[in-house]
């Protein structure tokens, strides 16, 4: 494989990963956010079934509990936070990558490449096959290059991997 080659699919892959990583990042987010919004609805509740003497205040009170502890287990905000540092050094290495490549770019653009992924949490592997598949589609490779996801493992993809081993 000759040097543009080696760049070509070195950059596939940052591309693939600053895709991978917002997507992660836009999920965690709604995700707070949607947990934060719902709370508020629910501490509302609580404050007027604790006036109105209603047993609401009770179910409100404990929906609350249970999204903000599944929240803080999750750690959806410092997740988020996680993939958006790990997006942003993808693109400063893609930024670098503009450059025409030598053999001994190459080796410090890989090597910076491995320093990254040192620090990714595990990938979840059919989001990641979702993301080349965009790419993929995006530069405008032919279908053969495309991973067949199924409609139940796209909407798991943020969650967990479903059958990730027999994607082909």
């Amino acid at each position: 494989m000759n040097v543009d080659d080696e760049k070509h699919d070195l950059l596939f892959g940052v591309r693939r990963s600053i895709r991978y990583h917002n997507r992660r990042r836009q999920f965690f987010e709604t995700f707070n956010s949607s947990v934060t919004a719902l709370s508020l609805v629910f501490s509302s509740a609580t404050v007027y079934g604790v006036l109105q003497s209603h047993n609401i205040a009770l179910i409100a009170g404990s929906v609350v509990t249970m999204l903000t502890a599944i929240n803080l287990v999750i750690g959806s905000a410092k997740k988020a936070s996680l993939h958006h540092e790990l997006s942003r050094r993808f693109l400063t290495l893609e930024k670098k990558m503009l450059l025409q490549p030598d053999i001994e770019s190459m080796k410090l653009w890989t090597e910076e490449r491995l320093d990254i992924e040192a620090d990714e949490p595990p990938i979840l592997r059919v989001l990641d096959l979702i993301c080349h598949n965009e790419l993929a589609r995006a530069m405008g490779y032919d279908k053969k290059y495309f991973a067949d996801v199924s409609w139940y493992q796209r909407l798991c993809s943020n969650f967990f991997d479903i059958r990730e081993h027999a994607i082909s």
